[in-house]
């Protein structure tokens, strides 16, 4: 198992906010391009935290749960492949 995978196991889901989990490289799949497409949208990520550097790198973005499905879409549209997305309204009563 690779590190995005283990990052992406032990993500709990925010009370009041999505979560984005991106594996970025360096073949253009930058963390500038990713905001910029964010922007385009209309998604304000409230924040983000870099769980990992180097190449590839783990960016945690948080957001707006509505923005959520349509900044994975358009993520994955422009080429970012490796994404999970997480939030409190997809969670099962039994999960937290």
């Amino acid at each position: 198992m690779d590190s995005f995978d283990e990052i992406s196991q032990s993500l709990q889901a925010h009370s009041s906010k999505a979560q984005i989990l991106m594996e970025l490289e360096a073949e253009g799949k930058t963390l500038e391009k990713a905001v910029g497409i964010l922007k385009v949208l209309g998604v304000q990520a409230t924040h983000y935290d870099v769980l990992r550097k180097g190449n590839p790198s783990c960016i945690l973005f948080y957001l707006s749960t509505d923005d959520m499905r349509e900044a994975v879409l358009k993520l994955i549209e422009a080429g970012f492949t490796r994404l999970k997305g997480v939030n409190q309204k997809g969670l099962g009563p039994n999960k937290k």
